[in-house]
């Protein structure tokens, strides 16, 4: 008689043992599928996010380099930091 536990564990030590005869480079290329599957479908859903649909507009509009740390040609870089120094100097109630 065969109990339900060993089928269980027989089906999941065939799966990691045929996982472990497998070539790397397939291993490789499953990977790479993965990488790419995940980049052009997971990517794809960040525009339902609230927000980012807005983001990408302001974006374009501005032909601002989104990979950019920071904007020393901007306008709005400076005064946001300035809005913030000053902040930061005189917080709300600091007389």
């Amino acid at each position: 008689m065969i109990s339900m536990k060993s089928c269980t564990i027989a089906a999941a030590r065939g799966v990691s043992a045929l996982w472990a005869a497998a070539p790397p480079w397939l291993k490789l290329i499953i990977g790479f599928i993965l990488v790419w599957v995940c980049i052009f479908t997971v990517g794809n859903l960040s525009t339902f996010i609230p927000g980012a649909r807005h983001m990408a507009e302001v974006i374009d509009e501005r032909n601002l380099r989104a990979t950019a740390v920071y904007y020393t040609d901007l306008e709005e870089s400076h005064e946001g930091s300035q809005y913030i120094r000053h902040s930061l100097e005189y917080p709300p109630g600091k007389e």
